[in-house]
């Protein structure tokens, strides 16, 4: 009885909602070089160091830091799109 009723409840959730297919990624981009992921991976590890470092002694120093390693990024993501485009 218990399986039957299952059996029921199962095809009927399987006709009236959709399977969800998995996540689509996007293409990579034309002006993404290596040295931006490398770029990216420091600013990102920055990034969580400053977080981490919020109301300790070091705060500023992370900051700082975090804020130079964002501004190497974007320079280098503006240099390679003028490369790519000329």
């Amino acid at each position: 009885m218990t399986k039957s009723l299952m059996a029921a409840i199962i095809s009927a959730c399987d006709a009236s909602m959709t399977k969800r297919g998995g996540l689509r990624r996007r293409g990579a981009v034309y002006w993404w070089t290596s040295e931006i992921a490398d770029l990216r991976r420091s600013c990102l590890r920055a990034r969580r160091l400053a977080q981490r470092a919020h109301g300790r002694p070091n705060e500023d120093a992370c900051r700082a830091s975090c804020a130079s390693a964002r501004r190497l990024l974007h320079a280098a993501i503006k240099t390679s799109k003028r490369l790519c485009l000329k």
